[in-house]
């Protein structure tokens, strides 16, 4: 339908503003001297505003766009993994690239092992995911709460109060 293509070029325009602002970012760190000793992550919140996508636990709602460069750190030249991480580890590979150790009660994995692995696949069997509440839609607040696993070949979704429609 029209309003289909209208948002479908709406969201093209979206990652068109923000890739440009991504290059004018890389442009500055480049010119401050900071970029070949900063990492640098791109991905995406929580999938595209479509059915089945952002703010559920289905394939586009948690499977990202994820990209991560550190010059100094990681190898030049592109890679393609199919790792599980999740964005938590962000932090224990942050703290770790800062010589720091994460603390013991941080249950992510630090991603400099994935950095570092060559093609190899680091091992990550799955990817566990949670969602309570998008927005308050519906009478007193209520979530909807899921938990799902996904591994390389399935997706288990449970969903613990399928009668709090919408779910997001």
């Amino acid at each position: 339908t029209e309003l289909t293509r209208e948002d479908v070029a709406d969201y093209g325009l979206e990652i068109q503003w923000f890739d440009s602002h991504l290059g004018r970012m890389l442009a500055e760190l480049k010119k401050r001297g900071e970029l070949l000793n900063t990492i640098v992550v791109v991905t995406a919140d929580n999938g595209m505003a479509f059915p089945r996508a952002k703010a559920n636990n289905y394939e586009y709602g948690v499977h990202m766009p994820l990209i991560i460069a550190w010059p100094k750190g990681i190898e030049a030249g592109e890679r393609r993994l199919d790792d599980f991480v999740s964005l938590i580890d962000l932090a224990p590979t942050f703290l770790e690239a800062a010589d720091l150790t994460p603390p013991a009660m941080m249950t992510a994995q630090s991603l400099m092992e994935i950095f570092f692995s060559g093609d190899d696949p680091v091992g990550r069997p799955a990817a566990f995911i949670a969602m309570e509440r998008h927005d308050g839609c519906r009478k007193g607040g209520k979530g909807y709460p899921c938990r799902a696993i996904r591994t390389e070949d399935y997706l288990y979704i449970h969903t613990f109060e399928p009668t709090r429609w919408p779910s997001g």
